[in-house]
């Protein structure tokens, strides 16, 4: 169950929407992993978006993502061993290490001098993992409802989720259990069903009112049968190479600008987002009222307003210093 509990993720009920026409290609790294990328829109200005799980692909964020392609150009990509890209098991090559030089791997295809990013849930960490390792090949920096920057804030996380667990209906609460064992997934004859029972659910546990119709369209089971077979297990491996992480003494050497976005619900708690905005020296910390761990969603008209301020270079209205 402890698997589970740490899962960050964005979520979806039903299956979404046919894509949008987009541009569409891979990336091979140095150590021979496919990263398969999407483009959607045009424009002066390129937003680097990185997905949450670990173990999910673009497609939990990209669908709900597409006013952000409004006059810029958004690029998405699958993290390795997951979506459509390579289907990694080795936990050296699923190391967070390699997640940092894969999306250096992107900034050099696209020819970027520099990023702006924005890491939804788990990849709110690995984007702080990057801009660490190169800070001066980040422009702006967006953490959406990020995993918290130390260990213990994320063993919080896990207590929250659990507690709110116990809130489901009985019958909620068997199937959680049973979808949430990895080897569940692995051996289903159709993994994407044990997805789907699993993500309903744990959408419930991550939203503002759990009793509220989900609204997002994004999809945290796409990226194919197999790729979905193996999504507990990935995350697994990841988060497994990061028993006790602390990127708090690390972050003063990133000067950009960071915004961070938090729903008030979110189960990550609060004093996560706040130690994300302290450990920056250049960080606002925005809290989204009526929002759980699915701001974007539940409150779009907050949160791609204050998105757009804040890629402009103006701080959005509510977001404060430390």
């Amino acid at each position: 169950m402890r698997l589970v509990l740490l899962l960050i993720a964005f979520l979806l009920v039903a299956p979404g929407p046919a894509p949008v026409a987009g541009r569409e290609g891979f990336v091979v790294t140095d150590d021979g992993a496919r990263l398969h990328y999407r483009v959607e829109g045009e424009g002066p200005e390129t937003l680097v978006v990185v997905h949450g799980g670990p173990g999910n692909s673009m497609e939990s964020v990209r669908p709900d993502f597409a006013q952000a392609a409004a006059g810029r150009r958004v690029i998405y990509y699958d993290q390795r061993g997951n979506g459509g890209s390579s289907l990694e098991m080795d936990p050296a090559r699923l190391a967070i290490g390699r997640h940092v030089a894969d999306l250096e791997a992107i900034r050099a295809h696209f020819g970027l001098a520099r990023m702006n990013l924005l890491g939804n849930s788990w990849g709110g960490l690995l984007v702080s993992y990057y801009a660490v390792a190169h800070p001066d090949r980040v422009a702006r920096l967006v953490l959406h409802d990020p995993a918290p920057p130390a260990r213990p804030w994320l063993d919080a996380m896990s207590d929250e989720l659990r507690r709110r667990a116990t809130l489901l209906p009985e019958a909620d609460q068997r199937a959680f259990a049973a979808a949430g064992n990895p080897g569940a997934w692995y051996r289903a004859r159709d993994p994407l069903a044990v997805c789907r029972t699993f993500m309903t659910i744990l959408f419930r546990l991550y939203a503002y009112d759990p009793d509220a119709p989900g609204h997002a369209r994004g999809d945290a089971c796409a990226g194919g049968p197999e790729a979905v077979r193996r999504q507990l297990l990935v995350n697994k491996l990841i988060w497994a190479g990061l028993p006790g992480y602390d990127l708090r003494p690390l972050l003063g050497r990133v000067r950009a600008p960071v915004l961070i976005l938090y729903g008030e619900a979110d189960p990550v708690p609060r004093a996560g987002a706040e130690a994300w905005a302290a450990a920056y020296p250049n960080a606002r910390l925005l809290v989204v009222r009526h929002a759980g761990h699915l701001a974007h969603v539940e409150q779009p008209g907050i949160f791609f307003p204050a998105l757009e301020t804040f890629l402009r270079g103006q701080w959005p209205a509510g977001a404060v210093s430390p």
